[in-house]
């Protein structure tokens, strides 16, 4: 049997069992591992290729998961806007998940202590998932409400799109496209540096544009050589090629992408802890790309715009979590700018530069 027949098999399959008069259980199984399940419906990235109708357009997809974090999806479907919104209560990496979810069509929101209460269970067996969602709501009436209310379908739907998603462990990462998406807005501004503009001030102090490619083809081969990592190729010098410098760390880095077993590997930095390999560039590799890319575009004058989701997903990531970058010296003193400032600009004022 294929794969493909496989995956076709399993579309529909999501069942739904009533254990209690308040609440209900949807089951549904998927041929991708657990961590991947759990990756897909927790980064934003992911569930906007999954969650709802193809057709649907994305308005909002944040997600801030942390036990106390919350996280809000809202679509336009068809001429109305449909969102829903709650709390993470509990996270247990990649197996259990607890998180309130209210449903932002009711004529008045009940308080978030009265929310249905979901728990996401993923149990794992030869790379083969099965996800258990326990939904439990404060009264029979309710429950039986969202229940009345076409809801299976939408499931159905959902959960084929996300099998489809992560099925033989494919794109579910989502690293591997939102890697080269960085990447390749770095390459052309880096390409679009003229001759002269490499010894530009750059927005960090005391560096030049030139420095803001040494940094990244400095400081990513050494990170994965202090955390038993794959060894990436050289390239030219910086002084004598900063693009091609460049582009000799892009390319190793795009290698490790294209080689499932590598990126299954884990590393484990003295600092940093221990990673999957592909969660390490996601999480220490593409942060550090983007903000340069701004960088270089200040000091040689190009185009600073950068690529707004991923800008989103980073503001929104990072802005919970300031007391605990700034001490890390990675980023100078937040930078005040007004608050309706667009999220690109709230990014570069947080990471210490001046938009």
């Amino acid at each position: 049997m294929t794969k493909n027949t496989t995956i076709a098999n399993r579309h529909g399959s999501a069942v739904i069992t009533l254990p209690s008069d308040t609440s209900y259980l949807i089951t549904r199984t998927f041929d991708a591992p657990a961590e991947l399940v759990f990756k897909a419906t927790t980064t934003p990235e992911l569930v906007r290729r999954w969650w709802g109708f193809a057709e649907d357009a994305w308005v909002v997809c944040d997600i801030d998961l942390r036990v106390g974090g919350k996280w809000r999806y809202l679509i336009r479907h068809g001429d109305d806007d449909v969102g829903f919104h709650g709390e993470y209560r509990e996270i247990t990496r990649p197996h259990r998940l607890v998180f309130t979810e209210m449903y932002e069509g009711v004529p008045e929101l009940p308080p978030p202590d009265a929310y249905p209460v979901n728990t996401m269970t993923l149990d794992e067996v030869d790379s083969v998932t099965t996800m258990t969602l326990l939904v439990q709501h404060t009264t029979n009436e309710e429950r039986d409400t969202v229940l009345a209310s076409g809801m299976e379908g939408g499931m159905q739907v959902s959960y084929d799109r996300l099998e489809d998603l992560v099925a033989g462990g494919g794109p579910a990462s989502g690293i591997a496209e939102r890697y080269r998406r960085v990447a390749a807005r770095f390459s052309a501004r880096v390409n679009e540096v003229p001759a002269q503009a490499w010894d530009n001030p750059a927005p960090c102090e005391g560096w030049v544009a030139r420095d803001v490619v040494r940094h990244l083809v400095e400081w990513v081969p050494a990170f994965l050589s202090a955390a038993g990592g794959p060894t990436l190729p050289t390239g030219p010098s910086v002084d004598d090629d900063p693009a091609g410098a460049w582009a000799a760390l892009n390319d190793g880095i795009e290698a490790l992408l294209n080689d499932p077993t590598a990126l299954a590997t884990t590393i484990t930095h003295p600092m940093a802890g221990t990673h999957r390999l592909d969660d390490a560039i996601a999480m220490f590799f593409m942060g550090d790309i983007v903000v340069h890319t701004w960088d270089i575009a200040r000091a040689a004058g190009l185009d600073e715009t950068l690529d707004a989701d991923i800008v989103h997903d980073m503001l929104i990531g990072m802005e919970p979590l300031d007391e605990m970058l700034r001490p890390s010296g990675q980023y100078g003193p937040k930078v005040d700018v007004p608050t309706n400032a667009d999220e690109q600009t709230r990014l570069i004022a947080f990471t210490g530069r001046h938009p």
